[in-house]
C-alpha cells in the first residue's frame, strides 16, 4: 500500500505535491534568471528523481511530478486558469524563460506514489520547444552545486562529468512551404508594444542566463540609452514603464541585437533573436528581421 492516496474528485497528485512541500527542499529558491527549467527537468529525469519541481513566477505557480524520471503530473495555474499535463509543462518553460522568478525541488521516496504510476508512460511533450543549444557558459553560469550548496539565487546544478542532452535548435523559419517574399518594412510596422516588450526581455533573459549578470547590465545600458526620453527603462530585464511608442521598442531591440553580436557572435544573436521571437508568440520572423535591420 503506498502512504500518500490519490485525492478523490481533485488532481491525482494534489497529495503528493502536499506531502513533498512539508519535506526539506534539495535545491531551494533558483532563480530562473540562470536556470533552464526544461534543462533542470531532465536533468532531474536522467538521474531517475522521482519528487516534486514548484516554480513560482509572477501571478503564476506550478508543480511538476517526476517518478522514477518520468514526468508524470503537471499543473500550472496562470492567473484565473488552470493548464495540466504537457499543456501546463510547455506553457511553464517558456514563461520561465522570460519571466522573472524562483525554482525549488522536494524529493520523495518511491512508496509514496501511486501503484499504477510504476507501468504508466511519462507525459508527451516535445523537447525541442523548449530545450536549445547554448555557447559554451561563463564561469558564473557554469558553477558546480551540490544539492546541499543551493541556496537562493543559486543556479541550476550541472553534473560533474555528464552534461545535458542538446537538442537541435529549430529553424528560426518553416523549413516547407513556400518562403515569404521579402520587402522593405516600415518601423513599427506588424507589431504591437506588448510583443516587443516580450521579445526585449526575453531576448535580454537569455544573453544574461548564458553570458552571466555583469554582460548583462552592459547590454541593459545600451537598451537603456536606446530608450532614453520615452519615458521608458529596463530594470533588471523588465521592461518599466508605460509602452505606448513601438518605435522606441523598436529601437531598443536594433540595439540589443547589435550589441549581442558584438559581443557573443552572430550565430549567438540570431539563436537569441529566434527564441525571442516564439517566446513572444509572433508568427512573422521574417518581418520581425527587416525591422531589425532598418
Amino acid at each position: 500500500m503506498r502512504a500518500v492516496p490519490e485525492a478523490a474528485g481533485g488532481w491525482e497528485a494534489e497529495a503528493l505535491v502536499a506531502e513533498a512541500l512539508e519535506a526539506p527542499a534539495m535545491y531551494r529558491g533558483l532563480s530562473t534568471e540562470y536556470t533552464d527549467v526544461g534543462r533542470l527537468v531532465e536533468y532531474l529525469g536522467d538521474r531517475l528523481f522521482s519528487g516534486v519541481v514548484r516554480v513560482n513566477l509572477p501571478g503564476r505557480e506550478a508543480h511538476v511530478v517526476l517518478f522514477r524520471g518520468r514526468l508524470q503530473a503537471a499543473r500550472y495555474r496562470v492567473e484565473d486558469r488552470i493548464l495540466e499535463a504537457a499543456e501546463a509543462v510547455r506553457s511553464l518553460l517558456a514563461d520561465s524563460r522570460w519571466m522573472e522568478g524562483e525554482v525549488w525541488v522536494h524529493p520523495l521516496p518511491e512508496e509514496l506514489f501511486p501503484e499504477e504510476w510504476d507501468e504508466r508512460g511519462p507525459i508527451p511533450w516535445d523537447a525541442t520547444e523548449v530545450w536549445h543549444p547554448h555557447p559554451e557558459p561563463s564561469d558564473a553560469v557554469g558553477a558546480e552545486l551540490a544539492p546541499a550548496e543551493a541556496t537562493a539565487g543559486s543556479l541550476a546544478p550541472r553534473p560533474g562529468t555528464d552534461s545535458f542532452r542538446e537538442t537541435a535548435e529549430p529553424a528560426a523559419e518553416p523549413g516547407h512551404g513556400k518562403p515569404e517574399p521579402t520587402r522593405p518594412a516600415r518601423p513599427g510596422e506588424a507589431l504591437d508594444v506588448v510583443s516587443w516588450v516580450r521579445l526585449l526581455e526575453s531576448f535580454v533573459a537569455r544573453f544574461r542566463r548564458y553570458r552571466g549578470p555583469s554582460a548583462a547590465s552592459r547590454l541593459e545600458a545600451e537598451v537603456n540609452a536606446a530608450l532614453e526620453g520615452s519615458g521608458l527603462r529596463l530594470g533588471r530585464g523588465r521592461v518599466e514603464g508605460e509602452a505606448t511608442n513601438p518605435e522606441a521598442l523598436r529601437l531598443a531591440a536594433v540595439r540589443a541585437v547589435r550589441f549581442v553580436k558584438g559581443t557573443a557572435g552572430q550565430a549567438f544573436a540570431e539563436q537569441s533573436l529566434a527564441v525571442a521571437i516564439r517566446d513572444a508568440g509572433i508568427q512573422d520572423g521574417a518581418k520581425v528581421r527587416a525591422l531589425l535591420e532598418t
